[in-house]
């Protein structure tokens, strides 16, 4: 929490961060305009950037020992914008589900491995990782004016601008889930009552994020965006499952490590889809095949075969990256989760089974599977080990972790089990483990990797005179 993590990013937020809180606590209250950057030239960061994130990263940097050469206030921002998804989540899940499947269901949320391994620990996409905090917002909000409150229009108008304001790319793609939502969850006799609440709620928070999306929009002709949109940050170029058509070298482990995530995300979709056809209540039915529906339009959209839209709709083309829909893909799951858990103690007898463990066995098993998590993790982190950490030992060391906890987990049960029954559960129950520890060995680096602070003064001093970068 309270130092630099080397990830691909880094660098350009903490350079970002830095001369953003400088001026923001000099009385700018809006730095749109980096002007001690390139060498007294400044630079219009943030007349194209989403500023949220960096209003807390100018609060979090006024705590006591913050060094100007430190990431204390990245770290904090972070932090906070972790426990903020997490409180989020649970404000829309418990909409659905009673308030304790909520709150486990929204503790996955957190630890979902889009955005807490590939947005935090592998790229630090900074902007795109705070959207995880306004989405659920969002939903939670578009439910309350669904149920005739009134006053939720502005909750939902105001979570529009945050989301907005923080990462454009992910609103553009969220925007269609929440218009769908938004009549899913109502009935045909609210449709109308729907329709003008939510496209009041939209016209007010476009208008309060106008500050920054309409500067953005209209000086577009001052900067080089061709260089953002083509090459290897062109969508052509970045559908999964086809591989990289521009040499991406260091990253294709990487992106190989996306393609493998996107497949176990798709199962655990369609297992939990697949678990939610022996519900009785047909409102939960029903809510696991919307975001089941989004799950498979997620997937699709990045893939080669939805080029066409691509090509039709050139407002999507500015996010460069198809792999971004991970982000609509992570929401989808949690949808699909709350229901499912909240039904497995009703409709599965799994429960059951470990009531009758006495304490013993209950304080072994958490003690079984700390050192599992430990030794797994450990396998990974040291750098020494380096005929273990072969390639590719990533997953033979996933798959042997996911069969120790199999095995564990039978052991602590005294009868017999219609594994053809609980087949879903089961599978489901692999695809969470392998999900969360694959999380592990891609943010690997972060246990052992760090930037010393004369490492991070340096950077920000050549900050003065760096080249001109984006990240999303």
């Amino acid at each position: 929490m309270n130092a630099c993590l080397p990830t691909d990013d880094i660098m350009y937020h903490l350079i970002y961060s830095h001369h953003f809180s400088k001026q923001f606590l000099q009385g700018d209250f809006y730095p749109r305009w980096l002007q001690d950057m390139n060498v007294g030239f400044g630079s219009p960061t943030f007349f194209f950037y989403g500023p949220i994130p960096y209003f807390f990263t100018s609060i979090f940097s006024l705590l006591p020992d913050y060094s100007s050469s430190s990431c204390n206030d990245l770290g904090i921002a972070s932090f906070f914008a972790l426990a903020a998804s997490g409180l989020t989540a649970y404000c829309w899940l418990k909409e659905i589900v009673p308030k304790n499947y909520a709150t486990l269901t929204s503790i996955i949320y957190m630890g979902l491995p889009f955005y807490l391994a590939v947005d935090l620990y592998r790229r630090f996409a900074f902007a795109e990782y705070w959207s995880f905090v306004w989405m659920p917002l969002v939903l939670f909000f578009t439910i309350k004016i669904v149920k005739n409150s009134k006053i939720n229009i502005i909750g939902l108008a105001i979570s529009l601008a945050l989301l907005i304001m923080t990462h454009l790319p992910t609103f553009i793609i969220f925007f269609p889930v929440v218009i769908g939502y938004a009549f899913f969850v109502s009935n045909r006799k609210q449709w109308k009552m729907t329709f003008i609440r939510l496209n009041l709620a939209i016209i007010i928070g476009v208008g309060l994020s106008a500050i920054y999306w309409l500067p953005a929009m209209t000086t577009q002709q001052s900067i080089s965006m061709d260089a953002i949109l083509t090459g290897m940050y062109d969508y052509k170029n970045n559908f999964l499952f086809t591989g990289p058509k521009v040499q991406y070298n260091e990253y294709k482990y990487y992106w190989n490590y996306l393609e493998l995530l996107t497949i176990v995300s798709g199962g655990l979709a369609f297992t939990g889809w697949k678990i939610s056809r022996k519900f009785s209540a047909a409102t939960l039915r029903q809510e696991v095949d919307y975001w089941m529906v989004i799950s498979l339009l997620s997937i699709f959209m990045m893939l080669p075969l939805s080029e066409f839209i691509w090509d039709t709709l050139l407002v999507i083309q500015k996010i460069q990256f198809p792999a971004r829909f991970n982000t609509i893909l992570t929401i989808s799951i949690t949808g699909i989760l709350a229901p499912v858990i909240s039904q497995l103690q009703v409709n599965y007898a799994f429960s059951n089974f470990f009531s009758k463990v006495n304490y013993k066995k209950k304080l072994s098993l958490c003690i079984y599977l700390f050192i599992i998590i430990s030794t797994v993790t450990i396998i990974q982190i040291i750098p020494c080990q380096k005929i273990i950490n072969f390639h590719g030992s990533e997953n033979t060391i996933l798959a042997l972790a996911v069969i120790l906890f199999l095995l564990i987990g039978i052991s602590f049960i005294r009868q017999p089990i219609n594994f053809y029954r609980y087949k879903f559960v089961l599978i489901g129950f692999v695809l969470i483990i392998s999900l969360f520890l694959n999380g592990i060995f891609l943010g690997k680096s972060a246990f052992y990797l760090r930037w010393s602070n004369a490492q991070i003064s340096n950077i920000l001093k050549i900050s003065q005179a760096a080249d001109e970068h984006r990240p999303q």
